[in-house]
C-alpha cells in the first residue's frame, strides 16, 4: 500500500486524473469493467478477509460486501455513460432568444474517500468506484481495523490496470488522516460516526473543500396491526441484528401499535432466542469484535435499565454480546439520544398513525426507516411522512442495495447522496454553458439602458406573471378598455400563424470531433455557405465524443419554405475549409441529403416546407 506523504499522493493523483478525465465516459467504464471481474474472480478470498477481520458471518460478507458492490458496478458500467452524458436545458424562448443552454458534467479532480471497518469492502469499493467513473482520481483511506482488507482492494485495483496514481489506498489511524484533508483534495466522501464525521466535515469547511457525509443511524420501525405478524418479526429481527446489529441502517426503535404489541414482543424474542451465533456459512449472527463498540454499548444498556427500563433479552457472559431487547426506555436515556452500534433495540407501544410518526421523527438520526402493514396505501402514506432518507414498506436493508436508487441520510445521519445516478453526480460538477447566435451588434438589455426599453420590460413582466387582475382592470371604463384592447391584440396574434420548432437530427461520421455548424436559408441568395444571407446560423458543440448523432436545436421559424446546410468544423476555425478546387475538407450535408453530384448543392434541390409544429429534418455529414 502507499507510503508516500499525503502530498505526493495528492500530487500522483492530480497527474493521473488528468488523462483518466479526458477519456470518454464510456472509455473508462470500459476500463473499470476488468476490475469488476477481478472480484467476482477472487470472490471467496474476500469473503474469507473481511470475515476474519471483522468478524461477521460469511453470508453476511457474501451479500453486504460482495454482492452490493458488484452490483454498483455492473450498474455504472451499463449506465454512467447515458447519466454523465451532455444534456440540452430548456429556455424561456421570449428572454433567450438565439441562444442554447447545454448542461454538462465535469470531475471534481481528487477525490478522498474515508471508509469504515463494519463493511470494509463494500462501503471503500462503491464511493471509489462511482468516483472513477465519474472521471476523478481516489485517495481511498480505508479503517485501520482492516488492513488485510485496504490492502486486498489495492491489488484488485492493480491487476485491473487502473493506473498508478489513480488509486491510491491506505489505512492509517484516525489521528494521521488528517493529513490527507490537509492535502486539501477537490472532494471527500466520509462514512462512518457522526463524531468522527463531524471533524472531517469541520477541517474540509475550513478549507472550502465539498462533501457527502454517510452518518449513523437510529432507524425506527413501525408495525401496525393489520401487519403479517410472522413476516414482520422474522424481517425486523434480520434488520435489527444483521452483521450483529452493526449497520448503519440497523433498526433499533421498534414502534408497535397497541393492540399487537404483546403478541409481537413475544413473536420477535423468540425468533430472537433462535438465532445461531457463530462464524460458519450457517451462523446468523457473528460476535462484536470492537472492543470500543462492545464498551460503549453496555453503557447505554446499563444506563436505561437504571433509569426504569425493562430488559428481555441479552447478555454479556463470557464477553460475548447476545441480543439485547428492552422495553419502556427513556426518552431521555443515552440508548435512544446516542448511537448505538450494536445488537440491541427499543420497542415501544403506539396508539395511533400520528403517534407512531411522530416518535419515528423525533430522533436526530434520520437514515432509513421501515413500514410493516397490510394497508399499502397505509404504506405509502406513511412512508411520505417521515423524516429518513429512505424507507421500506414491509422489507428491511434490502432497498439500499439496490443500485439504481439514491441512498443518504438527513439531519444528523448526514447530508448528500450515492449510489444511483445522484451518485454519479454527487462526485461531478455541473457546468452549464449558454451559446448565442451572432446577430446585431448589441442585445437590447445591454448598455445604453433605455426609458422605452424599461417600460416595455416591465409591461412584459406584468402581463407574463399576472400582476393585472381582470377585476382591478375592470375598476374603470378606461381599465376595461386598455383589457379589452390587449384581448384583442392577443386574438389577433393568436389567429396569425405560428413559428414552429425546427430541429436537425445529424448522422455524425466515425471518430466525429469539433463543432457542428449550421446555416439556415429562406431563398437561394447565398446558399448554401454565405453565412451573412443566412437567416440562421450558428455553432453547436459536439455533445458526446463518440455519439453517432446528435440533436441541433435551431429555434423557432415562422412557417416558409427554407434549405438547411450542415458541416462539422473539426478544427473549430468557424469555416469550412475547401482545398484548392474548393472540395470541401470536412464533412458537409444538406437538408433532403441530395444525391452525390460536382459542384455545392443547389437550394431548390434542398428546400422543405416548415409549419406551425415541430419538425425535425434528418441530415447525414459526408465527406
Amino acid at each position: 500500500m502507499n507510503v508516500l506523504d499525503p502530498a505526493q499522493r495528492m500530487a500522483a493523483a492530480r497527474i493521473a486524473q488528468t488523462a483518466w478525465a479526458a477519456l470518454p465516459v464510456e472509455a473508462r467504464a470500459s476500463r473499470m469493467r476488468p476490475f469488476r471481474r477481478a472480484i467476482a474472480q477472487r470472490l471467496d478470498e474476500i469473503v474469507q478477509t473481511v470475515c476474519e477481520e471483522v468478524g461477521k458471518p460469511p453470508m453476511d460478507a457474501l451479500t453486504g460486501d460482495v454482492m452490493v458492490a458488484l452490483e454498483q458496478l455492473r450498474y455504472y458500467e451499463r449506465r454512467a455513460g447515458d447519466l454523465l452524458r451532455s444534456k440540452k436545458e430548456s429556455k424561456p424562448w421570449f428572454f433567450y432568444q438565439g441562444a442554447s443552454f447545454v448542461r454538462s458534467y465535469e470531475p471534481h479532480g481528487t477525490v478522498l474517500v474515508f471508509a469504515p471497518w463494519n463493511y470494509p469492502f463494500q462501503l471503500s469499493v462503491v464511493p471509489m468506484a462511482t468516483a472513477l467513473f465519474a472521471g476523478n482520481a481516489v485517495l481511498l483511506k480505508c479503517s485501520e481495523h482492516a488492513p488485510r482488507t485496504a490492502r486486498l482492494i489495492q491489488e484488485l485495483c492493480d491487476s485491473a490496470g487502473l493506473t498508478e496514481g489513480l488509486v491510491q489506498v491506505s489505512c492509517e489511524a484516525p489521528e494521521a488522516a488528517g493529513a490527507l484533508i490537509d492535502a486539501h483534495p477537490d472532494f471527500v466522501f466520509f462514512t462512518g460516526s457522526g463524531r468522527n464525521g463531524r471533524a472531517v466535515a469541520e477541517k474540509a469547511a475550513s478549507l472550502m473543500v465539498p462533501t457527502i457525509m454517510e452518518l449513523g443511524g437510529k432507524d425506527a420501525a413501525i408495525v401496525f396491526d393489520s401487519c403479517d405478524l410472522e413476516r414482520t418479526a422474522n424481517g425486523i429481527v434480520y434488520g435489527s441484528f444483521s452483521n450483529a446489529g452493526q449497520v448503519c441502517v440497523g433498526t433499533k426503535r421498534i414502534y408497535v401499535q397497541q393492540s399487537v404489541f404483546d403478541k409481537f414482543l413475544a413473536a420477535f424474542l423468540k425468533r430472537v432466542g433462535e438465532l445461531r451465533a457463530g462464524s460458519t456459512i450457517e451462523s446468523d449472527i457473528g460476535p462484536v469484535r470492537m472492543d470500543f463498540v462492545r464498551q460503549r454499548l453496555l453503557e447505554q444498556v446499563e444506563e436505561a435499565v437504571h433509569h426504569g427500563a425493562t430488559l428481555h433479552a441479552g447478555s454479556s457472559a463470557a464477553g460475548n454480546l447476545t441480543p439485547f431487547v428492552l422495553t419502556g426506555v427513556s426518552k431521555t436515556s443515552r440508548l435512544l439520544r446516542e448511537e448505538s452500534f450494536g445488537p440491541v433495540v427499543c420497542m415501544a407501544a403506539f396508539q395511533s398513525e400520528e403517534d407512531a410518526i411522530r416518535e419515528a421523527n423525533a430522533s436526530p438520526f434520520q437514515l432509513s426507516a421501515s413500514v410493516w402493514t397490510g394497508d399499502r396505501a397505509q404504506g405509502s402514506r406513511v412512508a411520505s411522512r417521515l423524516g429518513s432518507g429512505s424507507c421500506a414498506v414491509n422489507d428491511v436493508i434490502r432497498n439500499i442495495g439496490n443500485p439504481a436508487c439514491a441512498f443518504g441520510g438527513n439531519r444528523a445521519s448526514g447530508h448528500g447522496r450515492y449510489h444511483g445516478a445522484e451518485g454519479l453526480y454527487g462526485f461531478s460538477r455541473v457546468k452549464t454553458v449558454m451559446t448565442m447566435r451572432e446577430h446585431g451588434n448589441r442585445e437590447v438589455h445591454w448598455f445604453p439602458f433605455q426609458t422605452a426599453t424599461y417600460a416595455r420590460l416591465r409591461k412584459l413582466l406584468l402581463l407574463r406573471h399576472g400582476a393585472f387582475r381582470f377585476k382591478r382592470a375592470m375598476g374603470s371604463l378606461g381599465k376595461a378598455i386598455a383589457v379589452f384592447a390587449y384581448l384583442g391584440a392577443c386574438a389577433i396574434a393568436l389567429a396569425a400563424p405560428n413559428p414552429g420548432p425546427l430541429a436537425i437530427d445529424v448522422t455524425l461520421p466515425p471518430g466525429a470531433h469539433g463543432q457542428i455548424a449550421y446555416l439556415v436559408f429562406s431563398s437561394a441568395d447565398g446558399f448554401p455557405g454565405d453565412r451573412s444571407r443566412a437567416l440562421r446560423h450558428d455553432f453547436v458543440p459536439l455533445t458526446s465524443t463518440g455519439s453517432p448523432r446528435q440533436t441541433v436545436d435551431v429555434g423557432l421559424l415562422p412557417p416558409g419554405n427554407y434549405a438547411v446546410t450542415v458541416y462539422l468544423d473539426e478544427n473549430e476555425d468557424r469555416k469550412l475549409n475547401s482545398n484548392w478546387l474548393g472540395i470541401p475538407k470536412e464533412p458537409v450535408g444538406a437538408s433532403n441529403n441530395p444525391r452525390n453530384r460536382r459542384g455545392p448543392p443547389r437550394f431548390n434541390e434542398c428546400v422543405f416546407q416548415h409549419g406551425s409544429d415541430a419538425q425535425t429534418i434528418s441530415i447525414t455529414l459526408v465527406q
